[in-house]
């Protein structure tokens, strides 16, 4: 679906793309590129990041692309990126919160905070609170979630303890659902604070389904976990199961331009599995947190980051 048709042009607009050099992040660089915006990608491997760019450029001979280079497991690295483009741009139009992953062992960053949830969750907080000066008049926030969101449900958030602190307890998956959760309750609540404030931009979220991308090839995996994720992809193929990482970035492509879209939803496939297809609007499923949980993630994490939101709006 590298043709997708429903991305009106997009000159003189500009697009932070984290994780842009791989996966649904290179694919959402090029759909907007395509459509003549510039793509500030951003990644922390700069060398992986010139051979995105320098292969999207071959894709899009004309496309107008920025390299920046953030390691969003640092707080410091966020805080001296958002600086940067703060004084480059007076605004960006498109976030798209790409960036995740994770670590199958126990691993804290050099902040403290343990590595899987802190790169799908607490990150894209940090980035998306320090760039809200530059998110303005119209801009859109997109976050992205996965279908493992729904894994989560069916137990509360400990806001108390928020991050896992105890390797003997560490458990991949479920710091990762816990923050594909929280970063959708992250859209519902900056969606709530922009309505409040009269602004009119826009915080959303979004799941690509099942993207074949290197999420669970890369060298940060065991070899067994590496092996099984290219068996997926190549079975998943084969079955029409899973899809490209162009179709995969779509979702979020949807949320970022579309012109009716509906916020406290999330962006994904619109198949039964929610694996592949167009992308559709569809209810958040939350059934077991009402706003008071929304408001305590929303200040713990201001807390852990000693962020004060207030200070950006």
């Amino acid at each position: 679906m590298n043709n997708y048709k429903n991305i009106p042009n997009l000159e003189g607009k500009v697009a932070i793309v984290s994780g842009a050099n791989s996966g649904t992040g290179y694919g959402i660089s090029y759909h907007l590129a395509k459509h003549n915006c510039k793509v500030i990608m951003a990644s922390r491997n700069e060398s992986k990041l010139h051979d995105a760019r320098k292969k999207l450029l071959n894709e899009i001979h004309n496309a107008t692309l920025e390299i920046e280079i953030v390691d969003l497991s640092s707080l410091d690295s966020i805080k001296n990126f958002c600086d940067r483009i703060k004084s480059k741009y007076k605004k960006i139009d498109f976030l798209a919160n790409n960036a995740g992953g994770g670590n199958s062992k126990y691993l804290e960053t050099v902040d403290g905070f343990e590595y899987t949830f802190t790169i799908n969750y607490l990150c894209h907080f940090a980035l998306t609170t320090q760039l809200l000066p530059v998110l303005k008049d119209g801009s859109r926030i997109v976050t992205f979630s996965s279908i493992g969101y729904k894994q989560f449900l069916k137990q509360k958030l400990d806001i108390d303890n928020l991050i896992c602190n105890d390797s003997a307890k560490f458990n991949q998956m479920q710091e990762y659902c816990k923050a594909k959760l929280c970063s959708i309750l992250l859209g519902v609540k900056l969606q709530s604070e922009f309505e409040r404030i009269g602004s009119h931009s826009m915080a959303l979220s979004c799941h690509p389904g099942y993207a074949r991308t290197n999420l669970m090839t890369n060298s940060n995996n065991p070899i067994v976990t590496r092996i099984l994720g290219m068996l997926m992809n190549t079975i998943s193929s084969v079955f029409k199961m899973s899809h490209s990482l162009y179709d995969g970035a779509l979702p979020a492509i949807e949320a970022l331009i579309a012109d009716n879209v509906q916020p406290n939803m999330v962006y994904s496939p619109n198949s039964k599995n929610e694996f592949t297809g167009t992308p559709i609007p569809r209810e958040i499923v939350h059934t077991h947190y009402e706003d008071e949980d929304i408001d305590k993630l929303w200040i713990k994490s201001q807390e852990l980051l000693n962020i004060k939101v207030s200070k950006y709006l």
